[in-house]
């Protein structure tokens, strides 16, 4: 009859695809993200070892600047993985969603990107006072990195644990803060072992690891120290 021969027989259309969140997995994360930050740290490493490796005379201030910058890549290192998550100082485990972990993770890595930098040119300008923007760059870099701490800590600590906490970082915070302009005359050893200081302070102030629960003692010290702070 010229018709056409009838067509398959269609179902009902298909639907948009649904899309739902992977799922992470929160240590596995944590680990790759810690060893992401020894890499970094390892970075900085390197640049001290090829800036020294240019010089002919080896001295006392090289030996200086050179000890005071592997004890702050150090200081950072414990800082970072024996008292945080996730690379991040004082973060407590699943305190935060993976995707805002792994966003202020890629903040303060990039403030230890360019501490590496620093380092790298303070072992260069050993002699002679830091050039004005490298200066800045060391400070900044290492205030950077407190404030990633104190910006991880802070919203999500408890009312009686805020002052604490405040005490934990403000001070190393200001203090590198201010070292940017009232220290550019100073050899760049000295400028070194004042941030050095100032991480030893983080690490002291705070025996106790993140994410695990804390001792009687601990806890009554951390009330001591807040009331004083009251």
């Amino acid at each position: 009859d010229g018709r056409p021969p009838p067509g398959p027989a269609h179902g009902p259309a298909a639907g948009p695809p649904r899309l739902s969140e992977s799922r992470i997995d929160a240590a596995h994360m944590g680990e790759r993200l810690g060893l992401y930050v020894i890499i970094v740290l390892g970075e900085g490493v390197i640049q001290i070892i090829g800036a020294a490796s240019e010089r002919d005379d080896w001295d006392g201030p090289l030996a200086a600047t050179g000890l005071g910058a592997f004890g702050l890549l150090a200081g950072i290192c414990t800082l970072s993985l024996l008292y945080g998550t996730n690379g991040i100082p004082h973060l407590r485990r699943g305190a935060l969603a993976p995707r805002l972990a792994m966003l202020l993770h890629a903040v303060m890595t990039g403030f230890l990107v360019a501490l590496a930098t620093a380092l790298g040119s303070a072992i260069t300008h050993v002699d002679d006072v830091l050039p004005r923007g490298q200066h800045w760059l060391l400070c900044g870099a290492v205030a950077g990195y407190f404030a990633a701490g104190l910006v991880a800590a802070l919203p999500l600590a408890d009312r009686s644990d805020r002052a604490w906490l405040l005490g934990w970082a403000l001070p190393c915070l200001a203090v590198s803060l201010a070292l940017a302009p009232l220290g550019e005359r100073l050899p760049a050893w000295a400028t070194i072992w004042i941030l050095v200081a100032l991480v030893c302070w983080q690490i002291l102030y705070d025996p106790g690891r993140a994410g695990k629960p804390q001792s009687g003692r601990h806890w009554r010290g951390r009330i001591r120290r807040t009331a004083r702070v009251a």
